[in-house]
């Protein structure tokens, strides 16, 4: 069985291909390139390399282009908001995605030891 990556992300592309792919005059093409490019699944490092040409294809003349581009600049304001309210909560003393870090942080404080554990 085949080992699946735990953030279900695709390998990275090659950068000259999708950018070729983003600038086709196949509308498919570019809604494929633009799912490629999707921060949900290729992560934040291949969108923002391609953030300018996301923000360019909002403006695409056809429809399907135009809701793909959207939907990756979507994922990605969800993504950034919810990595803010982590970090948030990490300054206030609580993570609740992980269980364990709220056990270690009261036995940190307890024992006046601020290091990890």
């Amino acid at each position: 069985m085949a080992k699946r990556n735990l953030r279900g992300r695709q390998p990275a592309p090659d950068p000259g291909v999708l950018l070729a792919q983003l600038r086709s005059a196949d509308e498919q093409v570019r809604v494929t390139a633009l799912h490629r490019v999707c921060p949900r699944g290729a992560g934040f490092v291949v969108y923002e390399r391609f953030r300018g040409e996301v923000k360019r294809l909002q403006k695409d003349p056809s429809p399907r282009v135009r809701a793909a581009a959207l939907h990756a600049e979507q994922d990605a304001c969800l993504i950034e908001e919810l990595d803010a309210r982590l970090d948030r909560a990490g300054e206030q003393g609580w993570r609740y995605s992980d269980p364990g870090w709220v056990r270690a942080h009261r036995r940190r404080q307890a024992t006046r030891y601020w290091l990890p554990l």
